[in-house]
């Protein structure tokens, strides 16, 4: 039996859980500074009124409750109700009180509200047409607010770096999360065609980042991405689904590492557009 509405999209390739909350999180807080300075780019400021696309479990949302401060207002938007339900708690943990969320899919969201600004990370990956989403948005913004989307570039982010080297086993457990979301359906291309996609709408201002993480413990981002991806592996029918103990791995790749270890993740691109 399902355990999510209709309209959550079944070809998400991560799996909703707290081991991917906890990944999340690891993940987002190496993205915290790339993302504000999309944020201060894309003019958002307090008293703005911001929807943000697949919000997950708060953490872009946090940073936008600050930016819009107690005067501003933002609607997060997310299709998994275990996501918004532990948003819901981390944006009330944190004292804010400017942040509503609705649960919905892009495919059936409309909003009757006009915006200062639209915001997503890692949101258009998962969209099956994201040229048709961004025309769509556009139509809930004001004259010259923005459009402001964080992406991976997914080829040259399929294997994280680190230093001193893994396994072979661990890096074909990475390998493994690529061809998964690939046969989910995701657009891998969607750094790249991000830009192009938003120059319709106005001059683009974009950046990139690889932030590094250092620790023994970073190594844990990729290989819990490796667990959430597993159930969808097991959906679509593939053969390796089950080779790969998460645990084990992570306890071996911890054996002898300390401080000294590296791990650079995909790059990513932000970039953004005030509408003509």
């Amino acid at each position: 039996m399902k355990n999510y509405p209709e309209n959550y999209p079944e070809n998400y390739p991560l799996h909703s859980s707290e081991r991917e909350r906890h990944r999340l999180k690891m993940q987002a807080q190496a993205l915290i500074p790339l993302s504000e300075r999309m944020l201060s780019g894309a003019g958002i400021a307090h008293g703005a009124q911001v929807l943000e696309l697949g919000c997950g479990s708060g953490e872009m949302t946090l940073l936008l409750a600050a930016a819009v401060g107690p005067t501003g207002r933002v609607v997060a938007m997310d299709s998994d109700p275990a996501q918004i339900e532990a948003a819901t708690a981390k944006i009330a943990d944190a004292g804010f009180s400017n942040v509503s969320f609705v649960l919905a899919d892009m495919n059936n969201f409309v909003s009757e509200q006009i915006f200062d600004a639209i915001v997503g990370r890692y949101f258009l990956l998962y969209i099956a047409d994201p040229e048709a989403a961004l025309a769509r948005m556009v139509r809930w913004i004001k004259p010259g607010g923005a459009l402001a989307f964080l992406e991976m570039d997914f080829y040259r982010g399929v294997r994280s770096s680190i230093w001193p080297p893994v396994a072979a086993e661990t890096n074909s457990a990475i390998e493994f999360i690529a061809d998964v979301m690939l046969d989910a359906g995701i657009n891998p291309h969607m750094a790249v065609r991000l830009p192009s996609m938003l120059a319709h709408y106005g001059t683009v201002h974009a950046e990139t980042a690889a932030p590094l993480q250092f620790g023994a413990s970073s190594i844990e981002l990729p290989l819990e991405a490796v667990r959430s991806v597993i159930p969808m592996a097991r959906k679509l029918g593939r053969s390796d689904a089950y080779r790969y103990d998460v645990d084990a791995l992570i306890a071996a790749e911890l054996q002898g590492r300390d401080h000294r270890t590296v791990t650079m993740p995909p790059l990513s691109v932000a970039a953004w557009v005030h509408t003509n």
